[in-house]
Formats: C-alpha cells, sequence, structure tokens
C-alpha cells in the first residue's frame, strides 16, 4: 500500500533531523535549497508549480508565495544562522507575536517583513523560516486587529517539527491549507471589542467640508505662492537668497530637550568606522563637506547627504551649489535628478538617470554628446586604431566606405549610454579640467527598495567616473540598508542635514510670497482664479503678523510638524482658505481694522480637521490619544501613559540620546495592567502618528523609541484644549452605555460645549478603574485644566453674546 502524503512528509523531516549537521554555515540561497525548499515541497508537499518565487508586488520581492490561482501563503526565507530568539518552553506551541518580538531584531524584522508582504497582497498565512526554526501567523486580517499584534505557532527546531509534525501539517500543508486549521487557532484569543465609534454613525463620515468661493480661491492661491512658486526655475536665485535658512539650528518652541534635538541622527553613527559628521557648522557648510563637492577628498563611494523626509536637505543642496560653493563651481558642471518631481519606474532606473544626465548636459551646460566634432574628440584613439587597422586602406581607396565604417564604430559607442555617458565626463573632467557633482535628491520619497536601487547606481557611479556623487537618504532607510541591505558592503562618508528653524522657516517664506504679492511678480491667468491677489496678501499679513505676536502659535508649528519643513507649510496652506475658519470675517476685520490676531484655537480647528467635515486620525496631523481596541475603559489613558513615560525617559540624565528601550516601555505598560495587545496597538498608533520615533540600529540591538515633538505637544499641550476633545470624541468609543447616549451628533458652539463636558465627565469615570503610577501621567491635572478651558470657551461666548 502506498503511502499517505502525510506519511511522507513526516519522513522527510525525519531525515532532515537525522541529518542535521548543526553546522549553521549556509547562507539564504543553500539555506533555502538545502532545507526551506525540502520542508515546503517534500515535507509540507506543496507542489513546485503551486509556488512563484521572488514575486514583486509594489517593487516588494516574497521570497515564496504558495497557492495558484488563490495564494494562500507566503514564505521568508532567512539565512541558516540568523538565529532567532525563541520562547524555551516547548509546550508553548503559541506565542504572541509581540512577546516574540520583543528585544528579538532578527525576527522583529523578519515578522514585519512577510507580515507587510500579506497585508500589501491579501494573502492570509505568514512564515518565517530560517531552516531549523519556523513561526507562523495569519498576516492579513479582517477583524481589525494588525497583523503583528496576534498570534504565532512557533517551531524551535527540526526536532520540535518532527515531534509535532502533525501541527505543523494541519496548519501549513497544501492538503490542509484550505482548511484554515491556522486562522481557527491562532486567532481565537482576541480582546471583546469597543462599541462602535460616533463616527460610524455619521452619514459621510468623515465627510469634505465646504468651502465658499473665496475660501478655495484662497486655498488655490495660497498653494500657488506658500509652496509652488518655489519650484519655478525663474525664482530659483531669489527664493534662495531670501529664504534659506541653515541646517542644524535649534528650535526654540520644540517641548523636548534640546539634547534630542542634538542627537537627532546620532544612532545612524554607531557602528561605523567613520564618523557621520554634521553637514553644517556655526561657519556654514562644513569645511569636510566644500572638499567633497570639490573632490579634494579623494573618495570612490557616494557621499551620503542624511536627512528625515522635509528637513530641507534640496534647499540645503540649492544653496550649496549656488552660493557656499559658487565661486569654486563657475566652470564645474552639476548633474541634479530630483526623484521627488520626477517620475520614474523603478524597472528602468538607470537609463532614466543617464537621459536626465545627457539633457542637462545639453540644456545647461551646452555639452551635446551626439554632437560630430564632440564624439570624434572623445574617441578620437578609437578612430586611429580604426584607420591603423584592417579598414585602413579604404581611407584612400574608399573614403565614402571608410566614413561609414567610423560613423559604425562611433554609433555603436553611443549605443552604449552608460558607457559614452562616461567617457564623455572623462573628457570633460580631464581634457577640459571641469569638475563634475552629481546629486541624486529626494530618493527618500520613494519605497526603501527603491532608494537601494538608486544608491547601487550612484556607488557604480563613483566607483568608475571620475564624479564625486551625492545620494540623499532617510535616517531609516540608511539603518536599514546598513543592517542588511547594499550599504552593509561599503563605509561611505555620511553627513546630516539637521532641520532649520521652523519658526524663522516660516517667517521667510512668508515674507517671501509677500514680496512676490506685492511687486505684482507673478502672473495667474490660467490658474483658474478670479478673486484678487491683494486679498491673499492680507491674509498673509494676518498670518504673519499673528504668528510673531502670539508665539502659541509659532509654537504649535513648530511642535506639530516636528521639524519637517513641508510639515509646517503644509499647516500654512491647510490654514489659508479652511472652511473650519471664517475666512471672510478675517479679512473683513483686518481691511477695516488695519490687522487681525489669529487665536490658536482658530489655528488648530484647521489644523486638526483638515479638509475634513468631521475629525478623522487617518487625515489629520493630531493622533487621538483616547482611542481604544477593548472594553477596558482604563485602556483611554493607555497613550498618554505611554507617551509621558517615554516623555519621562527621555529626560532622565541616563537616556541615551533621549530613547527608552521599547521591552523597557512595553514591560512598564504591562505593569499597569494593560494587555500585550493593546500595548501593541499603542505602539503601532504612535508610530503611524509619528508622536515616537522607533529605531533598531542594527541586528543585535533591541528597538528603541523615544517621543517626537509632535507627541509631547499634543501629551502637554493640546490634550488640555477645547478644540482637541471636541474633535476626538467621535473617534473615541464610549464604553459606559449612559455616557453613550448622551455623547452624540450635536452642531451649535454651545451644544459642542456641554457634549465636552459629558466627554471629561466620561474620562473622569474611566480614570476611578485606570492604574495610577507614582510619578506617571496625571488625569486629574490634565482634566482640571481641560476644564477650565471649557469653560474660559463659554464665558468668551457667552461675553460676545452680550456685546450683541
Amino acid at each position: 500500500m502506498a503511502a499517505s502524503k502525510y506519511e511522507i512528509g513526516f519522513e522527510v523531516i525525519s531525515d532532515l533531523v537525522d541529518s542535521d549537521d548543526k553546522s549553521r554555515s549556509r547562507n539564504e540561497a543553500t539555506t533555502r535549497l538545502h532545507l526551506i525548499d525540502r520542508i515546503i515541497f517534500d515535507a509540507l508537499q506543496w507542489p513546485r508549480e503551486q509556488c512563484t518565487p521572488e514575486e514583486s508586488h509594489e517593487g516588494l520581492y516574497a521570497d515564496y508565495v504558495l497557492g495558484l490561482p488563490k495564494r494562500q501563503m507566503i514564505v521568508e526565507a532567512k539565512k541558516e544562522g540568523t538565529y532567532f530568539e525563541l520562547p524555551l518552553d516547548a509546550k508553548a506551541r503559541e506565542v504572541s507575536l509581540p512577546a516574540l518580538a520583543r528585544g528579538n531584531g532578527n525576527l522583529n524584522a523578519a515578522l514585519k517583513q512577510v507580515g507587510g508582504y500579506c497585508t500589501s497582497r491579501g494573502i492570509p498565512v505568514a512564515v518565517v523560516c530560517n531552516g531549523r526554526q519556523l513561526v507562523a501567523f495569519i498576516g492579513s486580517r479582517v477583524d481589525g486587529i494588525p497583523p503583528t499584534q496576534g498570534r504565532a505557532i512557533v517551531f524551535r527546531s527540526l526536532a520540535e517539527m518532527k515531534d509535532d509534525f502533525q501541527t505543523l501539517w494541519n496548519c501549513l500543508s497544501y492538503p490542509a491549507i484550505e482548511r484554515r486549521h491556522l486562522e481557527s487557532r491562532v486567532t481565537s484569543e482576541t480582546l471583546p471589542p469597543p462599541p462602535e465609534k460616533l463616527s460610524r454613525r455619521l452619514l459621510r463620515y468623515p465627510g469634505v467640508k465646504k468651502r465658499n468661493e473665496l475660501e478655495h480661491e484662497l486655498r488655490t492661491l495660497g498653494e500657488i505662492f506658500l509652496q509652488d512658486l518655489v519650484k519655478d526655475e525663474d525664482f530659483k536665485d531669489d527664493f534662495i537668497e531670501k529664504c534659506y535658512c541653515s541646517s542644524g539650528a535649534l528650535s526654540q518652541y520644540a517641548l523636548i530637550s534640546k539634547e534630542i534635538l542634538k542627537n537627532r541622527y546620532a544612532a545612524s553613527g554607531q557602528g561605523v568606522k567613520k564618523t557621520v559628521t554634521s553637514a553644517s557648522d556655526k561657519k556654514g557648510v562644513s569645511k569636510d563637506l566644500l572638499n567633497a563637492v570639490l573632490a579634494k577628498s579623494v573618495t570612490k563611494r557616494p557621499v551620503i547627504l542624511l536627512g528625515d523626509v522635509g528637513v530641507g536637505k534640496t534647499s540645503f543642496i540649492k544653496n550649496l551649489v549656488a552660493v557656499e560653493a559658487s565661486e569654486e563651481l563657475k566652470r564645474g558642471i552639476v548633474l541634479y535628478v530630483d526623484f521627488g518631481r520626477e517620475p520614474a519606474l523603478r524597472t528602468d532606473l538607470q537609463n532614466y538617470v543617464l537621459d536626465s544626465f545627457e539633457r542637462q548636459l545639453r540644456e545647461k551646460h551646452q555639452v551635446n554628446l551626439a554632437s560630430d566634432t564632440f564624439v570624434r574628440g572623445i574617441y578620437h584613439g578609437d578612430l586611429l586604431a580604426l584607420r591603423e587597422g584592417i579598414y585602413g586602406f579604404l581611407r584612400e581607396s574608399d573614403p565614402n566606405a571608410y566614413r561609414l565604417k567610423e560613423v559604425e564604430l562611433l554609433a555603436s559607442k553611443i549605443a552604449n549610454k552608460s558607457g559614452h555617458l562616461k567617457k564623455a565626463i572623462e573628457h570633460l573632467t580631464t581634457g577640459e579640467r571641469r569638475t563634475v557633482v552629481i546629486f541624486l535628491d529626494n530618493i527618500d520619497q520613494r519605497q526603501d527598495d527603491f532608494q537601494e536601487e538608486v544608491f547601487l547606481i550612484a556607488q557604480s557611479m563613483a566607483e568608475t567616473w571620475p564624479v564625486t556623487c551625492f545620494v540623499t537618504l532617510r535616517p531609516s532607510t540608511y539603518n536599514k540598508s546598513r543592517r542588511q541591505g547594499s550599504l552593509s558592503a561599503y563605509q561611505n562618508r555620511v553627513f546630516t542635514i539637521s532641520p532649520p528653524r521652523i519658526d524663522l522657516v516660516v517667517q521667510k517664506r512668508l515674507e517671501f510670497a509677500l514680496d512676490q504679492l506685492r511687486d505684482g511678480g507673478l502672473s495667474l491667468s490660467g490658474e483658474g482664479v478670479s478673486v484678487e491677489s491683494h486679498l491673499l496678501r492680507e491674509y498673509i499679513e494676518v498670518i504673519a503678523d499673528s504668528i510673531e505676536r502670539n508665539p502659541s502659535l509659532a509654537e504649535c508649528i513648530d511642535n506639530v510638524s516636528a521639524g519637517n519643513v513641508r510639515d509646517a507649510l503644509d499647516l500654512l496652506t491647510i490654514f489659508v482658505g479652511s472652511g473650519h475658519v471664517d475666512t471672510g470675517k478675517i479679512l473683513e476685520i483686518k481691511i477695516k481694522k488695519g490687522s487681525y490676531f489669529i487665536p490658536l484655537h482658530e489655528f488648530l480647528r484647521a489644523v486638526i480637521y483638515g479638509d475634513n467635515e468631521h475629525y478623522s486620525p487617518d487625515n489629520s496631523f493630531v493622533a487621538n490619544m483616547f482611542d481604544v481596541i477593548s472594553l477596558n475603559s482604563s485602556e483611554h489613558f493607555l497613550m498618554p501613559h505611554m507617551m509621558d513615560y517615554c516623555l519621562r525617559s527621555s529626560q532622565s540624565p541616563h537616556s541615551e540620546m533621549g530613547y527608552a528601550l521599547q521591552s523597557e516601555v512595553f514591560s512598564y505598560l504591562q505593569s499597569l495592567g494593560y494587555h500585550d495587545l493593546q500595548i501593541s496597538s499603542a505602539f503601532s498608533r504612535a508610530e503611524r502618528a509619528k508622536l515616537c520615533d522607533f529605531v533598531m540600529a542594527d541586528e543585535e540591538a533591541p528597538t528603541r523609541l523615544r517621543i517626537t515633538q509632535r507627541g509631547a505637544y499634543i501629551l502637554r499641550k493640546l490634550i488640555t484644549e477645547f478644540v482637541y476633545v471636541d474633535a476626538v470624541v467621535v473617534d473615541t468609543p464610549i464604553l459606559d452605555e449612559g455616557f453613550r447616549e448622551i455623547i452624540a451628533d450635536v452642531r451649535s458652539i454651545e451644544d459642542r460645549l456641554d457634549r465636552a463636558r459629558h466627554f471629561l465627565g466620561y474620562l473622569d469615570t474611566c480614570w476611578e478603574d485606570a492604574p495610577h503610577p507614582d510619578g506617571g501621567f496625571d488625569w486629574p491635572s490634565v482634566s482640571s485644566a481641560l476644564g477650565r478651558g471649557i469653560e474660559e470657551v463659554s464665558r468668551r461666548l457667552d461675553a460676545r453674546k452680550r456685546e450683541r
């Protein structure tokens, strides 16, 4: 009688156990061939035709995608030597994923990687395997729980796979996968969900806030003058002169310590032989960076300009070329590719970069790479070799035929686009003694794999071309690539670009816009606007004057943007023409009285709601601190407890650059009685909303986190504001039935004030059952300040009514 597939699979696993040499010396490819392939195709009986190896989706490649036409499982392979620290209790086949990932850098990264693959593809089962250890979980869920916050089945060794082969087979084998045994096993333990939020009962939530014609056209003009104008080549030099702010100046309004701001990128320098240094010093651009631009420091590696998204790396480069190194680069050639403005497909990046360089040489530097004279000049040696070769006799006997041979030779050279451009640059640098500098900018706006591919292109150019090549990267990409990507093979010179002072950026940008509006320096024909631009001038004057007179506005912009210049300008643009602001009233008062003072609550309302009618955390710069995923009322304070702990940790003299170990934060919150699923959900929301920065410095180091300016601002300022609770109440599940009945959708300011009082009373009640750690988050003080704020709004409203 023939053996069953189950019996065949068991024999394969047994054979792997018996033949295991335990050397752990195989690389990923060999591990896959010798171990993982045998587990998948032989032990678990997946037909090879049911496997799509290295499947690409949105630029990301999964090692094994199993199942056709219905894809069922993704397996992420790791090399044999990548060891996972797994719980020692062999009886604990099911383990919480947050517990597995905690303090386990290798496994945590792999779980996030394969979980992301499953979520983006809609494939249910996720597996991580290094040939000896295996972790399987549900990577695409529909129950509202993030995949990496669920549970997993764990096999710590090949021996365990043999001893409990029935579980391995039932959960992951080809014959059994349709029975969804893994899903029923690991998703059974979930927290009871809270009742629906008020937002679920709102029609067309979150809705679009209606704007009148004036507000709509002011928004259009605001976008033109505050953001789009600076991209116009006609204004480039004027913009750099009037608006550039040097990087590295510390914020005057940050609610986190200056030490954290100073050490923003310090983690990126850990573990590298060559130091990560600042691109600026007190005198301006650092001498080392200028030497790199002018090729005075010999390097065969790309020079990395490191900075978070939106800190002003592009402005830094433009100022560097146009001002700091302008004299030295008068005869130089600067080739610049902006991957933020110009789309490029990942599949043809090299040709895209080369075409851009060729176009810039032709249009900006009058170097035509196809010019007959230029081509013959750079291939003069090849033409001499042709003359002395077997076709040389044609030069006298048949000049036309010889000419054709020359053309064929030169055409073949030109057809090799990369080689031809390299030869042209060699001619420019040696023959004409011109410095060539390349900048590959804004790749940080692309996905990580795109950034890595651009870096490899830059590496090839720096190594084989006579150029200095600069690449801009995000710290997260740099750190990840240093651990396991293309940067791990190189020691590059790295210069960090810290954000400028946001208040100065805002001030200069507003002044620049006002200068253009006063001078009438921009034609608005064709922009689809009919409103007079002088109204925008009046409005921007209001904003500029209010920020100067009201430090709380500058503090808000500085902290909510958290050093991101783009976000800061977005905040201004959101306010201009916002449907949540009485634009007509502001302009009327400004024109009649000569000034208008924007109160903080008016600016905050525009910022919190954005273009939505109702608050939505997915579309707002501001996170909801009181959201919950369970019926536990004390969870309303989990995020405040977490943020408070991170803030206190950042201020400790024992803190390393403001960071706390994620495992320590997790343990602290567990000690307060919170469930691991609740804590993991809070971590995810904090990372997504940019309340905390999460960093894994290298494979061996545990994940660390520290509070951001935005997180500190919401914790210390916003949660005491009526405008904040008035917004987030629709996004907060109300667990008490009595309060849920009276906290409803209301529109008038009087009703909204009453609703805020009810919401405050509800949270006060929830605090009674919440943990009260000594020296930790103190809700009563927040509640008292919030209550005073609500009553202050009520008093102002009553006073306004009496004035009428």
